[in-house]
């Protein structure tokens, strides 16, 4: 008589395999001597001060320059930026004087991609979809960044989330699985390091789930506090005023934001 094998779902399996990684890319900082794991109630700590940052922030504005290198263009502007919580971003350009250079807007996981000089509009998906443009790779490299700015990390609602310790930093590994449908070559190791006495951001890096190369790497520097203007009495957020992000594939680039000025909450 033949025993019925039971068969695993996809999902169940794509659990597994993630789990599998997060133990694995712990093990690796163990095995260097630097990192330890933390204590339950400090690993609930660090994640909550993190996710309780990210949900301060409703509404940001800010002035910059950019500096952008490889990509498609490498070019400096000005540039405004607004953003409204949960997910909606606009970004304008100048060149000098003030001249119109570019227009980007995203709500959710589309974005529009506007150049006056040349009347062009680009349209996309910020996590990529099934017609992918040009643009992709240098607009998901300007999310990350500004992502860093707010807070926002990839993969920090996961419940799969590793959180280790050294003499100075917090480190933080989890998965940024796109969906359930997608495969390894899509889905990022996401490594983040944070200051273990102030828990503000240090550095991001976007790791292949499927050999651990460093795709995508972003760092935050010169923390200030940053005042809310709503009535709320809420104290000051420290914010980075300089953030670089860089793409280390073979077309790669970099783009670095300098801000001048946040407005934080506003009503």
């Amino acid at each position: 008589m033949a025993l019925h094998k039971p068969q695993q779902s996809p999902c169940f399996l794509k659990g597994l395999c993630i789990a599998l990684l997060l133990l694995l890319t712990g093990c690796a900082g163990l095995l260097q001597g630097s990192y330890s794991a933390v204590p339950d109630d400090q690993r609930r700590y660090v994640l909550e001060s993190l996710r309780q940052k990210e949900a301060t922030i409703r509404t940001l504005r800010g002035l910059f320059q950019a500096s952008v290198s490889g990509l498609l263009f490498s070019q400096r502007f000005n540039g405004m930026m607004s953003y409204d919580s949960p997910d909606q971003v606009h970004l304008r350009g100048f060149l000098r004087f003030g001249v119109p250079m570019m227009e980007f807007h995203r709500e959710g996981n589309s974005y529009e991609l506007y150049f006056p000089a040349e009347n062009q509009m680009i349209t996309g998906q910020v996590n990529g979809g099934s017609v992918q443009t040009e643009w992709d790779q240098t607009v998901q490299l300007s999310i990350r960044a500004l992502d860093a700015v707010l807070g926002k990390i990839a993969g920090l609602s996961s419940a799969e989330i590793r959180v280790l310790k050294d003499a100075t930093h917090y480190r933080l590994d989890m998965m940024d699985v796109r969906s359930d449908d997608s495969t390894a070559q899509e889905d990022f190791i996401v490594r983040t390091w944070v200051d273990a006495q102030t828990l503000e951001l240090t550095s991001i890096e976007y790791r292949q789930s499927y050999d651990d190369e460093v795709v995508v790497s972003v760092e935050c520097e010169d923390y200030r506090d940053v005042v809310a203007l709503s009535a709320s009495g809420q104290g000051p957020i420290r914010l980075p005023f300089v953030v670089k992000a860089t793409d280390h594939r073979s077309i790669g680039g970099s783009i670095t934001l300098r801000f001048q000025e946040f407005v934080l909450n506003a009503v």
